[in-house]
């Protein structure tokens, strides 16, 4: 009896983590460059519970974010663009360390330092020379803007960067993402040099949730939990039952 428990009240708390996984997915479908989050366990039912023996039921695995590319969205700011593969790119965290994000909604600040969301300066930062106006992106990652003479040149480039194993990295919040010995070192590189994509310029990329996929997971979920919680209160009835038996 304290078998089926076991595996009822595992199962219990692995279909509710998918059910809040989902919840949380869907509640960012609009959320520029988002990445939708999938619940992994591994595990089956076992009679003992000696060291080494698997779990009984379900065991939660891993949270993995998924870090497929969203569809990129159109709004035409020369200074945005939307990442089509799986790079990310630097910038400054609040504490000064460098972390990594793919939202390139970038912008220029009142000092004419082009940030990020948030205000983070770019790593190798990226600052607009006195007199220059107007700073846009191309497909490169390459910075430009137009100088006092009206001519357009070059003021620095976003760097890109793609790691070997991204369900490494430790998500912080807010769509950043710090590097770990688990997820490999960066691979450096430009956009559209043959090992990097060229970036969508004038866009943003879009989270890669799709509706479809998560209500049919929420559908599978809520019905394996309520099956675990059938056999939870069929498990309880008859350890009730045991117990009044050897009284």
């Amino acid at each position: 009896m304290t078998t089926i428990l076991g595996a009822a009240s595992s199962g219990l708390a692995h279909h509710g983590l998918i059910v809040d996984a989902v919840g949380n997915n869907v509640a960012n479908i609009g959320t520029a460059a988002f990445k939708r989050s999938r619940v992994v366990g591994e595990g089956s039912p076992s009679t003992t519970l000696e060291p080494g023996t698997p779990r009984m039921g379900v065991a939660l695995s891993t949270l993995d974010v998924v870090h497929t590319s969203g569809a990129a969205f159109r709004d035409d700011d020369p200074l945005h663009f939307a990442i089509q593969d799986d790079a990310f790119f630097p910038v400054l965290h609040e504490d000064g360390s460098v972390v990594y994000t793919r939202f390139g909604a970038l912008s220029a600040d009142s000092q004419g330092n082009i940030t990020a969301f948030g205000g983070r300066l770019l790593e190798p930062p990226v600052a607009l020379p006195e007199g220059s106006t107007q700073p846009a992106i191309d497909e490169a990652g390459v910075i430009t803007a137009l100088n006092a003479d009206g001519v357009r040149e070059e003021i620095g480039r976003v760097a890109f960067a793609r790691f070997l194993n991204p369900q490494g990295l430790q998500e912080i919040g807010e769509g950043l993402y710090r590097e770990t010995v688990n997820s490999g070192p960066t691979i450096e590189g430009t956009p559209g040099d043959g090992e990097f994509t060229p970036i969508i310029t004038g866009a943003l990329e879009g989270s890669n949730v799709d509706l479809a996929e998560e209500f049919t997971s929420l559908l599978v979920a809520q019905r394996a939990y309520q099956a675990c919680a059938r056999t939870f209160s069929v498990g309880d009835a008859m350890l009730a039952l045991a117990t009044d038996l050897t009284q």
